[in-house]
Formats: structure tokens, sequence, C-alpha cells
């Protein structure tokens, strides 16, 4: 009879969310996919058939994102068999994770610890108590056996004193000393730290003044991997302007190069973007400069604030604004602050194993894992992880919806017709001044809790998330959301920007019948009713227009797609198909003018 190992090991997201900026968050993806590689390669005796390891083998060497899953499953001819590698498993796993530890405790910490309160000690704790592994053995075809191993609770981290973590805020800081008595001390230890750290690494941004981390931050944050060319999300978020720049007249590519000429010898200035974002390797030559400028130098807000940019000394603050001001009016554009992240994860996934067999599963998930970073980049997005079934990246904010589309139909494609595979999906257009913790923390709650267990699996969600808080929410199944080209949102956003809808009916929309369409106590219109409210209320003011019984037409097909991403739609459990509710919502409309204003602050 086959036995099954059944490996794991977290935490995973709260690791990867625990994130100050964009290198962080891709320092702990490519952390956790190197630890689960070691984990895979110890497997002797038998075959791994959850994921495909000689894939993730070849593509280590080749991806520039993680690619390895937090969790495995691997075939044995016995019990012992499986056991025993459920035990080397866990052993190179630690070895692996103690290799990386040592190396950055010596390289950067190791001469400076005696500064510390009992550094060594807060060190050796945290490394050695952070991470749960568990496995399980059983036959081939108990596929739940993880997941109640899961309900088991054996792992307790111990408790942690002291002043916390910068960035992991349940850990105590390494210093050990008390902020409120010791602020002296402290200060002391991490000065000396810090100039260790730029000797080390030749630069101010590895660990900046005020961040004060745990033994696990420190490790995510200076464990040695390739950061060049990660962009930040102020770059990204300014993507869209960028491209514009690309495809302007000669001369407003001339004020672009005479601009990125003037402050590319700024503290931070030029950054390796390029090498990340496929659309960025392309630009003309006398603009490369431009290309490669951090997103900070682009955008108004974050150039105007000292704290966000700073600027050498005897540089005039207010004569760079300017410049970039006469970049912005030749443009008629400028850079946007938010960005897109995009989640995806597959649908009930243990059953499909279950009922169709690991091996069929495996090579599905493996061809989309493999091609849809491409997909990303087509959109000027940057992939995080894709693995198996889960994908993580972040895209420019007009860019971000095509992607999610692109994405969903590359994995029903991998899949075929014989496999009834779904995935759900989000997207969160957040702030760039939102704490990339919380951006993360509130993607995957809008995964889990809106997209699968609200709308029904097979779903997208969208949110919009300011430094103020939730701007608008939307979600729908799949199916709905893709009925017209590229996908709902599409033409109403041309219908914005072509005058056909504006921010100001929305609004009225919106105040005169809100209560008719939200509160449930109210008496329910029907759809014809609220198409004739609706389009009467767009052609105030029209009716002596010549053409106004063609005008009259048009307005009835933009408020019937504007009542279609109106009405809360959810998908039937039983049929799986869109079910619409009958409740109408006006975060569609909401979501429209964001869209079609790109975000812009002050715009939207």
């Amino acid at each position: 009879m086959k036995t099954h190992l059944h490996f794991t090991f977290g935490p995973v997201q709260s690791f990867v969310a625990q994130a100050r900026r964009t290198r962080d968050l891709y320092a702990g993806s490519l952390l956790l996919s190197h630890l689960a590689m070691a984990a895979m390669r110890s497997i002797s005796g038998g075959r791994i058939i959850l994921p495909d390891f000689n894939a993730l083998s070849a593509a280590e060497t080749q991806s520039h994102h993680a690619t390895a899953p937090n969790r495995f499953v691997a075939e044995f001819d016995s019990e012992d068999a499986a056991t025993a590698a459920g035990r080397a498993a866990a052993d190179a796993l630690s070895k692996a994770w103690r290799k990386i530890a040592d190396a950055v405790w010596s390289r950067y910490l190791e001469k400076t610890a005696t500064l510390g309160n009992g550094t060594a000690e807060i060190w050796q704790r945290q490394c050695e108590h952070f991470w749960n592994v568990s496995w399980v053995v059983g036959p081939a075809e108990a596929t739940d056996l993880l997941d109640r191993r899961k309900n088991w609770q054996t792992h307790w981290p111990p408790a942690e004193g002291g002043d916390h973590c910068a960035l992991m805020h349940q850990w105590q800081e390494l210093s050990g000393y008390i902020r409120s008595q010791q602020r002296q001390e402290q200060d002391q230890f991490w000065i000396k730290v810090r100039e260790r750290v730029q000797e080390m690494t030749h630069s101010k941004l590895d660990l900046e003044e005020g961040e004060r981390l745990c033994a696990i931050a420190f490790i995510k944050r200076l464990w040695k991997l390739d950061t060049k060319g990660w962009p930040s999300t102020v770059t990204v978020a300014a993507l869209p302007w960028i491209l514009k720049i690309k495809s302007a007249s000669p001369e407003v590519q001339t004020l672009a190069a005479d601009y990125a000429e003037r402050v590319k010898d700024e503290p931070g200035a030029l950054v390796g973007s390029a090498d990340r974002i496929q659309a960025l390797k392309t630009f003309p030559e006398d603009l490369k400069t431009f290309a490669k400028l951090s997103g900070n130098f682009l955008n108004r807000t974050a150039l105007g604030n000292a704290d966000d940019t700073a600027l050498e000394p005897s540089t005039n603050r207010c004569s760079v604004l300017e410049e970039l001001r006469k970049l912005e009016t030749a443009t008629d554009a400028r850079a946007g602050s938010f960005y897109a992240v995009l989640l995806m994860d597959g649908d009930s996934m243990g059953k499909l194993i279950g009922r169709h067999g690991p091996q069929k599963v495996t090579g599905a998930l493996t061809r989309f894992a493999s091609a849809v970073p491409g997909v990303i980049a087509e959109h000027d997005g940057v992939t995080i992880y894709a693995g198996g079934d889960d994908l993580l990246a972040l895209l420019p904010l007009d860019r971000a919806l095509d992607a999610a589309v692109a994405a969903h139909r590359l994995y029903l494609e991998a899949f075929g017709g014989d496999i009834p595979a779904t995935v759900s999906a989000a997207v969160l257009f957040a702030h760039c001044h939102c704490t990339f913790s919380r951006v993360l923390a509130s993607a995957h709650q809008l995964l889990d809790d809106v997209a699968k267990d609200k709308t029904g699996r097979d779903a997208l969600a969208i949110r919009v998330l300011k430094p103020g808080g939730l701007a608008c929410e939307w979600s729908a199944p799949f199916t709905r959301f893709m009925e017209g080209e590229p996908h709902r949102f599409a033409p109403l956003v041309r219908d914005f920007n072509a005058g056909k809808l504006s921010a100001s009916l929305l609004y009225n929309l919106r105040e005169r019948f809100a209560s008719l369409t939200t509160d449930e106590s109210a008496a329910r219109l029907q759809r014809e009713q609220l198409l004739k409210l609706f389009t009467a209320e767009a052609l105030i003011g029209k009716r002596d227009r010549e053409d106004f019984a063609r005008l009259r037409t048009e307005m009835e097909t933009t408020m019937g797609q504007l009542l279609d991403v109106s009405e809360i739609v959810k998908r039937n459990p039983e049929t799986k198909k869109p079910m619409p509710t009958g409740a109408f919502s006006f975060n569609g409309p909401r979501l429209i003018k964001f869209l079609a204003l790109d975000g812009k602050e002050g715009a939207e």
C-alpha cells in the first residue's frame, strides 16, 4: 500500500505580509521558497508528487521570483520510509534556516552584539522558535490529513518582553533595552549596527533610522539576495505616466531627459526598476536615465516631503518641484499615487486532487505557474510569487484588471476541459501612503472573506484602500465580471472619459436612489424601473437637443451597463452560475470613477 507524507511549515501569510517596503515582501517570499526547496531536496526513498519538484528545481535558477509552495506531498512504499523522510525534511529546513541566520549574524551583528542587553540570547531564542513545521503520514487516499493535523496545536512561540520590532510587532527588538528607561543605550546599539550594515552593503536603505528589528525581520531584510531593480510602490504607481512619456513627442522626451539629468545625483534617485519591469527595458537611449528614476522623484507629493525623499543639502526642493511641474504640464498628466496588488488562489484544491489525482493537477499547476509571470510582465507588472495555484504580483493601476482577466483565462487553459478547476482573485488598489503590511493583510482578507466566502469562489473581489480607510469594494463571479471586452468596467470607464458619464451624475444617482437600491427594508424596485429612473436623471437638461432620441438610446445602454456593475451578484453553490440578488450597490459606480481618474490624488 502506498503511503503519503504531507509536509508544511509556517507562518507564511504573516511572515510575508509584515513588510515595510516591496523589497521586504520580495525577500520574505523568496526566503520561504528557499526553505521549502531545502525540505523537498532531502526526500529520498520516495518521490514528490505535489508540486512538480523537477520543474521547481529548473525554475529556481532562472526565476527572479519565489516559486516553491510551503507544503508538499511525497509518496513512499512504506510508512517507515515516509516517517523517516518527514523527520529528514524537518531537519533539512532547520539546517537551511540556521545557515542563513548564522551568516547574517556573523556578517552584521557579531561585532556589535556586546553593546546590546542579551542580544545573542534574543537572537538564539527567536531563530530557534520561529518556524512551525508540521508533517503527517497516512494512506494515499486520505488527502485531508494535513488539514486535520493543523487543528492540533503543538507550536507555542516563547513570550517576548521588552520593546518590540518595528516590522514584526510580536517579537522583541534585538538591543534588549527598554526605550523608556535606556533610550541612550538602545540608540547607541542601533547606531553601531546601522553603521556596520552601511559598511557592508554600501546602502543607507537596508537599515534606516528608527528601524529597530527582531532577529526574524533582520534576517529577512539582510540575507543574501539580489534586490537590485526591485521597484517601490511609488514607482509602480507612476508607471502609467512614465510609459506615456515613452511615447510622447520629442519635445516632451527632451524635458524628461533634462529632468532626469537634473536629479540623477540626488540620494536614491536612480534605481534599477528597469531590470524588473519589462516595459522599462525598451526606453529610447536618451531616456534610459529617466526610466531608472525612483518613483519618489516622479510623484510630486513624495518629492515635496523631505521625510519621503531626501535631497542634497545644496538642492533647492522648490526648484526641483518646478521642473517636475513643467513635465506634468507638457504631458497634461502626472504620476498617480495608487498601485495594485493582485492575489490569486485556486479553489477547493484538496477536493480537486482527491477527484482527479495529484499527477493531473500537478501538471496543470506547473503549466500555470511557469506561464503566469509572462502574463504579468505583459501587463507592466512584477511577479513576487508564482507557485502552484498561488499568485502574488504588483501592477500599475491601469493594467491590473486586464491582468486579472488574462491570469484567470490562463489558469483555466492550464487545466483544459477535463478538470473543472476554478480560481479566485483579489485586486487591491492601494495608496502609496498606506503601510505595506496593512495593504497585504487587506488583500488577503479580500481574497479569503470576500471573493471566496462571500461571493462563492470562482470570483474576483476589488477594493480601493486609501490612507483614511476603505473607499469602495466590489465583487462578482469571474464569468459575470468578464462579460464584455475585456471586462464589464472597461466600456463604462471609456464612457466616463468620453463625457457620457460624469462625477456629478454618479453623485446625483447615489444621492437620489441610494435608499431605494441598498436599504433591505425598503421595497426593492425592479431593474426596469431603476433603468428608467437612472436614464431620466442622466437626461436632465438635454431634452431640447435635436439628437435627443439618439442620446436617449445611448444613455439607456450606458445606464444598463451601470446597473450591471451595481447589482450584487454571487455564485450559486449548486448550479455554479452567477446569481443576481436583486439588490444594488453604488460601489460599482464609485470604482468606475476611480479607474477613469487613474486614482489621482485630489481627483477621485
